[in-house]
């Protein structure tokens, strides 16, 4: 099965199908960080060299040498075996992965999917919307020794604080 686009499209989906099928639904969590090893090293140009025998356009691109690149990657599933079910979602960002796993555990303790918050609700084509006013605050009135202080030539800016700083 293909991988969704986005992280916001797989755990909205997983949350679905964990709502649908709580005790036979599956997630499963892979963390892969490639380490130039040596064994890593020669699996990567073997399969690299395979590649390159089955393409059927090799002559048209000319590619050098690299070593791999060592991005770490997560891969997640969501899996149910009764209904063949199968979502997959990778990311490579950091600051995803750590969202994902908030969120998943969130979705094991039982959240739904507006627990979760990843979408706000959208209200129905015609429906009219409640608008809630701003709470009313009081506005104090001006101190009258303040606004005789001013009005007697004392700037309102006062002096200038001595110290560093920026200037």
């Amino acid at each position: 099965m293909p991988y969704l686009p986005t992280s916001q499209a797989y755990l909205e989906q997983s949350a679905q199908l964990l709502q649908a099928y709580p005790d036979t639904t599956r997630i499963v969590t892979k963390y892969n960080f490639p380490t130039n090893r040596r064994g890593n090293v020669r699996r990567a140009q073997k399969s690299k060299a395979r590649k390159e025998a089955q393409a059927t356009d090799a002559s048209s691109t000319t590619t050098s040498a690299q070593p791999p690149t060592s991005i770490a990657t997560l891969t997640l599933k969501t899996f149910n075996p009764i209904t063949g079910i199968c979502l997959h979602y990778r990311t490579n960002k950091a600051q995803e992965v750590g969202r994902l796993i908030t969120s998943l555990g969130k979705l094991a303790a039982g959240a739904d999917v507006a627990g979760l918050g990843l979408s706000a609700p959208v209200p129905a084509a015609g429906a009219d919307v409640e608008m809630v006013d701003a709470p009313v605050e009081e506005v104090a009135a001006p101190v009258a020794g303040k606004a005789q202080g001013q009005a007697q030539g004392q700037s309102a800016k006062g002096k200038k604080k001595g110290g560093k700083g920026k200037r």
